[in-house]
């Protein structure tokens, strides 16, 4: 990219030299003839007093020499010589000149002036100034060079300037590429360093951006690998005591006790379905009924509570409004999460409730009447506490978290409550 930038520059350098150029070297050679012919003709015009008022035959005139190795010649009305350097006879120029015109012309090696001398409206004579076109080029010539000089200098001064550029360009583009780099190979913490180049540090936005939304999915998805387990546990448990009670006391009919393996293995495939959606974050989120949750809980988990002969209540506060912006998926596994708990740790009647919540949104409790949280109730939801309802917590708190809800501990016992907010 460096030699592509440093190209471009000294390229587009180049051009607008030629541009400016050119023309220039034009103009001046134009300039320098026109200056040549002005002071030919001023030479001219100077020489012009020594005429007498009659040029005849016997008249002899002696003239300066001109300063540029030029030649200054006076000529009759016949067109003949009649002092200086010039060619015997009038050329076409002093032809003109005698014929009352100041012009000029070139030969083959000079430039020529022609300047009628005029004495009472009467052309008398004419002069003859030239000056070899050499003396001229060789103006012109250094003018060129100086032109090529200043051409040669911008073109290095772009070309510096050029490398500067490129390295200013191609220094954060390396650094960015190596943030790149370290995020590929599961850096998450790296940030990409600024350069003060608003589409460069765009990149470097962008950049940043992607390293924590990769950063929180990896983490999301380490946090749900290391919690999975707990809710696994209950449905692989119940198809092994299945299996287990099977085995040890056969039934007449061996369908039913396969048709409740398989609603044990359909239950833990569907666990396992809605892990791996909340673990990549592609669950769909949308209004939710906390009504139809509630009781879609209630129905998964009443079998389980009436085999401990333990009731499950759920309350729903008909005044309040029960929606909520969340996903089914994580909602139904918060609770799954809570009840499970409060079944295997808890004790007495398990009530579910569903209210409005304080300012707006929604709220589902969930209360058992057993001990409660023993130890640190503010470390529950980081770590397994001890005692009752420690397992499954983390993972809980951080699929709230995920849904942006909160689940609380109200009330750490007796009869503890666990609170989730709904937004």
């Amino acid at each position: 990219m460096r030699p592509r930038i440093l190209a471009s520059i000294v390229g587009v350098a180049l051009l607008a030299v030629a541009a400016l150029a050119i023309p220039l070297a034009l103009r001046l050679e134009q300039d320098a003839r026109e200056q040549t012919v002005t002071r030919l003709e001023r030479a001219a015009l100077a020489a012009t007093k020594r005429v007498p008022d009659r040029v005849t035959a016997e008249t002899k005139l002696s003239l300066p020499d001109l300063a540029s190795d030029g030649d200054l010649a006076v000529y009759d009305t016949g067109g003949v010589r009649r002092g200086g350097e010039g060619p015997t006879h009038a050329d076409i120029v002093v032809k003109r000149a005698l014929a009352g015109h100041t012009n000029n012309g070139r030969s083959r090696s000079a430039i020529v002036v022609g300047v009628p001398v005029i004495r009472g409206l009467r052309v008398i004579a004419a002069f003859r100034a030239a000056e070899p076109i050499g003396v001229t080029d060789s103006q012109v010539r250094r003018q060129r060079i100086t032109i090529v000089l200043f051409g040669l200098a911008s073109t290095a001064i772009a070309a510096l300037v050029g490398l500067g550029v490129s390295a200013a360009l191609t220094r954060p583009l390396r650094r960015l590429r190596t943030a790149a780099t370290r995020l590929g190979h599961g850096d998450f913490t790296v940030r990409a360093p600024r350069s003060g180049i608003g589409e460069v540090d765009d990149v470097a936005n962008a950049l940043d951006e992607s390293a924590v939304r990769i950063g929180d999915l990896v983490e999301r998805e380490r946090t749900f690998s290391a919690h999975a387990s707990h809710q696994l546990r209950t449905p692989l448990a119940s198809l092994r005591l299945a299996v287990e009670a099977e085995l040890l006391q056969p039934r007449p009919e061996p369908m039913a006790a396969l048709h409740e393996v398989l609603a044990e293995a359909d239950r833990l495939e569907q666990t396992i379905d809605d892990l791996l959606l909340l673990a990549r974050g592609s669950a769909a989120r949308g209004p939710v009924d906390l009504n139809d949750v509630a009781r879609a809980a209630e129905q998964r988990w009443h079998g389980a509570f009436a085999a401990e002969s333990r009731p499950l209540r759920v309350r729903v506060d008909r005044q309040a409004t029960c929606d909520a912006h969340a996903s089914t998926t994580a909602l139904a596994q918060i609770l799954d999460v809570l009840l499970g708990n409060a079944l295997r740790h808890g004790a007495g009647v398990v009530t579910m409730t569903v209210r409005a919540g304080p300012e707006g949104g929604a709220v589902v409790a969930v209360e058992d009447e057993g001990p409660g949280i023993l130890g640190d109730p503010d470390s529950v939801f980081t770590a397994p506490a001890r005692g009752a309802h420690g397992f499954g917590l983390p993972l809980a708190a951080a699929l709230a978290h995920a849904e942006g809800a909160r689940v609380r501990l109200i009330n750490r016992g007796p009869h503890p409550v666990f609170e989730v907010t709904l937004r």
